[in-house]
């Protein structure tokens, strides 16, 4: 029944479409390097790995760059907003896409590390 409430709290919410559009853009995101981490472990043609990543660094950007901006957006508010629920939801959706980003770019890191590439 929690998970029902925060979901309509989160409906309710100013900023609800542009979470959507950076959930999105974090979801493109890690779907692409998952793709592009299963066809580098297979070994599959070169070409189409390079155009993958290039897929995956904007993906990544984009994520990231949506990201941003809806942290500036959600700051800028909370002066007409005083809303502690409002400011724990948006800080806790921030730090989750922050975390999920991290772990792409350090895996993504990693995997070249371990490569030589």
């Amino acid at each position: 029944m929690m998970v029902a409430n925060s979901f309509e709290m989160w409906q309710k919410d100013a900023f609800f479409t542009a979470a959507e559009e950076v959930q999105e853009s974090s979801d493109l995101m890690e779907s692409t390097y998952r793709a592009w981490e299963r066809m580098r472990k297979e070994s599959l043609d070169a070409d189409d790995l390079i155009e993958l990543y290039r897929d995956l660094q904007t993906a990544l950007g984009t994520a990231k760059w949506q990201l941003e901006e809806f942290e500036k957006a959600v700051w800028m508010s909370y002066g007409r907003y005083d809303d502690k629920n409002m400011t724990n939801r948006h800080g806790q959706f921030i730090a989750a896409i922050r975390d999920q980003i991290s772990r792409v770019e350090g895996e993504l890191l990693e995997s070249f590390s371990d490569r030589g590439n």
